[in-house]
């Protein structure tokens, strides 16, 4: 409500473009399930982080948001790792998309912290916005060439 549904929506879908880029150039071996909601899910979630980030002077219980958002993705990302690579038992085929789980959380926080407002803008937040920008547009820009460019069967450009 603070930020206003534009504001929202943008890191939404930024974070199911990122998704569904992230899933393409990792998981390009695998049969996985992408719908691109859960990018999207998670760039939400990620921007709480930089919402706190930018404005944990104006905020109640910054410290305890902060703090839970960050329990709970790291549960997440432990499960993710867990269940790729240490579980004995193969998983059935096509697998979930971590890679689209991550890659919305990415450009949740480095969108997150460009597109929500910051209500006292400070010199090093200045810096932060560029830094969050930067790292945004480079990775989609990796991965849309990634796409795009043609390449070999085992990973090597043509």
């Amino acid at each position: 409500m603070v930020h206003g549904s534009a504001r929202v929506l943008t890191v939404y879908l930024a974070g199911v473009l990122a998704g569904s880029l992230g899933t393409s150039v990792c998981d390009t071996s695998r049969q996985v399930y992408l719908v691109g909601a859960s990018g999207g899910v998670y760039a939400l979630l990620t921007a709480h982080i930089a919402n706190v980030l930018l404005n944990y002077n104006h905020m109640e219980f910054g410290i305890m948001r902060l703090i839970i958002v960050l329990l709970i993705a790291g549960c997440d990302v432990g499960f993710a790792v867990y269940h790729r690579y240490a579980t004995v038992v193969p998983s059935v085929d096509p697998a979930v998309s971590y890679a689209a789980h991550l890659a919305g959380a990415v450009a949740g926080l480095s969108l997150g912290v460009v597109v929500l407002r910051n209500f006292a803008q400070k010199l090093h937040e200045q810096l932060m916005w560029w830094v969050a920008l930067g790292v945004y547009l480079a990775c989609t820009l990796f991965a849309v060439l990634f796409n795009v460019l043609p390449t070999t069967e085992h990973g090597g450009y043509v």
